[in-house]
C-alpha cells in the first residue's frame, strides 16, 4: 500500500483520537495507542506523520 501524503484546509483531520486507560483519565490506554501509531506509520508519509497529533478521549469508545 503506498503511503499517502494528506493536505487539507480542515485542521480536524489531523487529530487522531484514543481511548484513555479509564474514564476521565488523561493517560492513554497503551494497546489502542500503540495501534494508532502503527496504522499511521503504515498509512501516512513522515512529513503528514509530522503534522498528526495523538489525543486521549474524555472516556472509552467501543
Amino acid at each position: 500500500m503506498p503511503k499517502i501524503h494528506f493536505t487539507s484546509d480542515d485542521p480536524d483531520w489531523a487529530e487522531w483520537w484514543v481511548n484513555p486507560v479509564k474514564d476521565g483519565s488523561p493517560e492513554a490506554d497503551p494497546t489502542d495507542l500503540q495501534e494508532t501509531k502503527e496504522y499511521i506509520e503504515r498509512t501516512y508519509t513522515p512529513e503528514t506523520q509530522a503534522i498528526i497529533t495523538i489525543k486521549v478521549r474524555s472516556c472509552r469508545e467501543e
